[in-house]
């Protein structure tokens, strides 16, 4: 059976990488010269990019991580769009308010008061 979060973890990281894979590749080629090879300097920026992105902001496995430099370069938010409506919960539907009790609420001088004690 699929594993629908983890395809959901992986997709949203990749789109976050694919806006900072976007800038990169378009700051390329416009030093670049020939376009002849621009998909292939695209894809390693894509692989290299998504990667580390994932491992560091995320806590997906290296080979997860690796999907996620893929899908950045195929177009991770196009994937979502996709899947959204068909497996996802559509954001536009996650209206679910969660309310947090006053008295639970922590405060910075709370905090510094927890650590001296």
């Amino acid at each position: 059976m699929l594993d629908f979060n983890l395809i959901k973890s992986v997709l949203i990281v990749a789109i976050g990488s694919s806006i900072i894979t976007t800038a990169v590749v378009q700051k390329i080629k416009e030093s670049l010269n020939s376009k002849k090879y621009l998909w292939l300097i695209s894809l390693g920026v894509s692989m290299i990019i998504g990667t580390l992105f994932a491992i560091c902001f995320s806590d997906l496995s290296i080979v997860n991580s690796l999907w996620v430099g893929l899908i950045s370069w195929v177009g991770a938010d196009a994937i979502y769009k996709t899947f959204e409506d068909k497996i996802f919960k559509p954001f536009s539907k996650m209206q679910e308010v969660v309310e947090i009790p006053k008295n639970q609420i922590k405060t910075l001088d709370d905090l510094g008061s927890d650590k001296d004690e």
